[in-house]
């Protein structure tokens, strides 16, 4: 009789006795006692709406668990968590003692055989939740492109004011709230986007979540005013002033629908000479220009004045 003969000869009796000899084995290795070291969660359950908890607190605990290898395996396959019941907490620091009580376990398994590890009790601060009305500024990072301009009153916020609450030590010093980032280099043209309140840092809420921004962009411009005056300003009609040179030229960069309406009288150059002696000096002038407009570049850094007393006769 071959090898082969022999090994399939009875083979249906010889699966159901390997069968049986595995169900003995695993029964009887089931039975072992073991002990299993398992993370479990920690959740927090019935704390009134009016409270909340500040501080960290630890996500899991340390337990070990002993039984036979047949109830942990068992155990394995099923959610367990460190449940802590915070019904009729008051504010302040508590400190919850963690037991084995505090986590579900399979039905007929003595809490006994649980032990907590670490830690084997939890600090709680809780605080009061209270609210306030305040108000929202957009963050931006970037600069804009330098062939756009944003205009005086180009991003507006709706709305401009929410209802933040939290923990009362933090609400109490909040002032105002910002969105989310907006980055201004990355935009082409004018928007009108939904961003969200940055509070949850803080372990804030807001409502409503998120605002409305606008940002309204023109394409830059640039235009020239050349022999601009200068407007001198004196302190005393006894002396009067002759500047070098007696005109000077901007370079104005802005809005280009803005520019292209911009007459000479909405610009000035002035010299202010109050508190000056008779004498001569070299001055920088104060260019005064509309919201929204910038110089660029003016023809000359300062203005050479001379100062002289004034005998009456005003000619230089």
């Amino acid at each position: 009789m071959g090898l082969k003969t022999k090994l399939t000869e009875n083979l249906g009796v010889k699966l159901i006795a390997l069968v049986v000899a595995l169900f003995i084995w695993f029964n009887a290795s089931g039975q072992k006692q073991v002990v299993w070291l398992k993370m479990i969660p920690v959740s927090l359950h019935n704390l009134a709406d009016s409270l909340m908890v500040t501080g960290n607190v630890p996500a899991e605990v340390e337990v070990s668990i002993t039984g036979t290898k047949r109830q942990l395996m068992m155990m394995g396959l099923k959610r367990m968590e460190l449940s802590v019941d915070l019904t009729g907490a008051v504010p302040g620091r508590q400190r919850v003692q963690l037991t084995p009580q505090q986590i579900k376990l399979p039905t007929g398994f003595d809490p006994r055989n649980v032990r907590i590890l670490e830690p084997v009790a939890i600090n709680l601060r809780l605080e009061r939740v209270v609210s306030k009305r305040v108000k929202v500024t957009l963050s931006t990072t970037g600069t804009i492109r330098d062939d756009l301009v944003l205009p005086d009153g180009g991003i507006t916020i709706t709305p401009s004011w929410v209802s933040v609450s939290g923990p009362a030590s933090t609400v109490d010093r909040i002032k105002s709230v910002t969105t989310e980032a907006l980055d201004l280099a990355k935009i082409k043209e004018s928007f009108e986007r939904e961003i969200p309140i940055d509070v949850a840092a803080a372990r804030l809420h807001s409502e409503p979540d998120r605002v409305t921004v606008s940002v309204m962009v023109e394409p830059r411009g640039e235009r020239v005013f050349a022999n601009v005056p200068p407007t001198v300003l004196m302190d005393s009609e006894d002396y009067y002033a002759t500047v070098v040179p007696a005109t000077v030229t901007l370079t104005l960069t802005g809005p280009r629908a803005v520019l292209d309406t911009l007459q000479y009288g909405d610009v000035s150059v002035l010299l202010n000479l109050e508190g000056l002696s008779e004498s001569r000096h070299r001055i920088a002038p104060e260019v005064i220009l509309p919201p929204g407009v910038e110089l660029s570049a003016m023809s000359v850094d300062t203005l050479t004045v001379e100062i002289v007393k004034n005998t009456g006769d005003t000619s230089p």
